[in-house]
């Protein structure tokens, strides 16, 4: 006879975190025809607010909620089969590389007017950021729904 573990509920906080993370995902890929369609400054812009209020509610999850969160699961670290530890570490630095990276195409957008788009020399790195960001989100969704941590 199998014996089954019963699933444990879901975290509420990562739950709210997960919803939040998946509008952060809505708000980019809304802001991407901005720049697809006609490049006016003003579609530049308004995918620079886009990104910038992706961007800082990325920032408050991550000190709000993953922060302490990743505290918290220190001591269950070395327990981690390998595949959730690679799955954990892989989501601590891919989100780390992408916060940052944010943080730099944002302030090349604020280092001169917005409406000069500063941040347009840095074009080359937005996608493979926004698929660095998607590969980190997947696997913060697996942290959270496989109860990983």
């Amino acid at each position: 006879m199998i014996a089954y573990e019963a699933m444990q509920p879901l975290d509420p906080v990562g739950n709210i975190s997960l919803i939040l993370q998946v509008t952060i995902l809505f708000l980019l890929i809304v802001g991407l025809p901005f720049v697809r369609v006609e490049k006016s400054k003003k579609n530049l812009m308004r995918h620079g607010y886009f990104t910038v209020a992706a961007l800082i509610l990325h920032t408050i999850l991550i000190f709000v909620v993953m922060v302490p969160a990743f505290g918290n699961g220190i001591p269950e670290l070395g327990e981690l089969s390998m595949f959730n530890a690679v799955n954990v570490w892989s989501h601590v630095i891919l989100g780390t590389l992408a916060e940052i990276l944010g943080l730099v195409i944002v302030g090349f957008w604020f280092s001169e007017l917005p409406s000069r788009m500063a941040c347009a020399k840095l074009k080359k790195v937005m996608l493979p950021l926004f698929i660095i960001w998607v590969i980190s989100l997947i696997n913060g969704s697996l942290i959270h729904i496989l109860g990983m941590l």
